[in-house]
């Protein structure tokens, strides 16, 4: 080989190692922001876990509040009927 072939391969071997420390470089990048998309997929999965638990605790508190309702009415209908009687009762005497 002559000089020219050496300067020639030398040239792209210069070239081929900025191009690989260019890449290792954005490698190195990337890995971090992978790392960092991890991290908020973390976080926004408990956030979803505690929305959900959260949600689950408003679901059982709104059947609680229709099952008092409910409860309420049956009452409120027990004492109507109960003063309807009582009125009877009353017109008797």
């Amino acid at each position: 080989m002559d000089k020219q072939s050496f300067d020639i391969l030398e040239k792209k071997i210069d070239q081929l190692l900025i191009a690989f420390k260019q890449l290792k470089e954005k490698n190195q990048g990337l890995q971090q922001k992978n790392l960092e998309l991890e991290t908020m997929i973390n976080e926004k999965d408990n956030q979803l876990i505690t929305l959900k638990s959260e949600l689950e605790k408003y679901q059982n508190a709104q059947l609680e509040i229709v099952d008092f309702k409910n409860k309420q009415d049956r009452v409120k209908n027990k004492v109507e009927t109960l003063l309807e009687k009582l009125k009877e009762f009353e017109a008797l005497e």
